[in-house]
This record gives C-alpha cells, sequence and structure tokens, in this order.
C-alpha cells in the first residue's frame, strides 16, 4: 500500500489574500515568507524515504519543490496533470488526477511525494479515500503549509505553519 505525502505550494499573494488567480496564473511565485514553512517541511520529509516525488509544472510549484530539494535531497519530476484547474470542464480534470493515480498504482510504490494546487490536493485527497470527487469539494484542501499524509483510509494532516 502506498503511503502519500501531498503538499501544496508555498504561500502566494493571492493564497495569503483569498484573491481569486487571474486567468495566467502560470507564473505566479510564492512569497519571501513562505520560505521558513516550506523549510519546516523539508526537513520532516528528509526523514521520510521515498520511491517518487512529483510536482505541478507552475512557477509556485517549482519554487517551493526547490526548497524542498536543497533541504531534504528529494528531488522532484514534473508532471503535467498536476498542474492547476484553471481550464477546461471539471470532468477532464477529474479525469486527469485518476490518470496520474492509475499510472502511480502500476509502479507499486511505497511512498510518494507530491507538490501541487488546492483543487488538485482536493481531488488527491478524495480519490485516495474512495470518497466521491465532484465540483463541490474543489475547495476540501487545507492551507499552505500543511502535509496531508494519506495511507489507505487513514488521513493525517501535520501542520508546518507558526501558531
Amino acid at each position: 500500500m502506498t503511503k502519500y505525502y501531498i503538499f501544496r505550494h508555498g504561500q502566494t499573494f493571492n493564497s495569503k489574500n483569498h484573491v481569486p488567480y487571474p486567468e495566467d496564473n502560470f507564473p505566479i511565485e510564492i512569497l519571501p515568507e513562505s520560505i521558513p514553512v516550506l523549510e519546516k517541511l523539508a526537513v520532516y520529509l528528509k526523514n521520510i524515504p521515498s520511491d517518487y516525488n512529483v510536482s505541478s509544472e507552475y512557477v509556485r510549484c517549482q519554487q517551493s519543490v526547490k526548497v524542498m530539494t536543497e533541504i531534504s535531497g528529494l528531488y522532484f519530476d514534473n508532471e503535467s496533470r498536476l498542474n492547476e484547474f484553471d481550464k477546461g470542464s471539471f470532468e477532464e480534470f477529474n479525469k486527469r488526477i485518476e490518470s496520474f493515480l492509475n499510472d502511480l498504482n502500476q509502479k507499486n510504490y511505497k511512498t510518494v511525494v507530491i507538490c501541487t494546487h488546492g483543487a488538485v490536493v482536493a481531488g488527491l485527497k478524495n480519490i485516495l479515500l474512495g470518497k466521491n470527487f465532484d465540483e463541490t469539494k474543489l475547495r476540501d484542501f487545507p492551507d499552505t503549509g500543511v502535509l496531508i499524509c494519506i495511507e489507505g483510509q487513514k488521513i493525517e494532516e501535520i501542520n508546518f505553519n507558526p501558531t
């Protein structure tokens, strides 16, 4: 059984201020103040042996995994199916996530680390837990700085944000 460690990219101006992303949000960058949270998350992941690490291609995810790699030594592949849900239908988005998970299941990985976006986290979480994933659950994801650990039907959230 695969254990998944899933986290959102570092905080952006949009996520911090609850402002919708513009149509072209590929180049949106993380805020410098989100780096210490990512560093704490990276220290935690450094002690987790993983078989596969993968990230969205968007700039904010690439910046986040760069911090991860510098601290944890984990290297991340890029995966377009983990990109933000900003174009196309919900059905296409859902199929893209299911396709990604089906490919992972064929690899028999024990541990996978994923860096992606809120709606993708919601999809991964609901599908992995065997729940129905529909458009009403697109916001079913934690804040940036929270790591979700899923194994079978068990889910744990670890918050690396300052308290």
